[in-house]
């Protein structure tokens, strides 16, 4: 499977777009999430059994790091923006 990032972001402009109507915050009321390492997540022909904890404050507050200027952007922040969208999109419509 191949992403066109540049479709990724027109669709991202979309959803954002979307909530930015309806929402100016959204409470997300859990921290913790089970986190699959990348390895095993992406074999669907063997059952995980080794699971570690994530955090969404962490990674939030990672991702304002990189707002503010105090890190650079790296590629992994999209696992952290990926974190904070998947419970944005489970929490926000509730």
């Amino acid at each position: 499977m191949e992403i066109d990032i540049h479709k990724l972001h027109e669709v991202f402009e979309q959803l954002i777009k979307l909530w930015e109507s309806k929402n100016a915050t959204i409470t997300i009321p859990a921290d913790f999430y089970w986190h699959i390492p990348k390895e095993l997540k992406y074999d669907t022909y063997i059952e995980p059994e080794e699971f570690t904890v994530g955090q969404l404050t962490d990674d939030w507050q990672e991702l304002k790091k990189i707002l503010s200027g105090e890190t650079p952007p790296v590629e992994y922040a999209m696992v952290w923006l990926a974190a904070i969208l998947r419970a944005v999109g489970e929490f926000g419509s509730d």
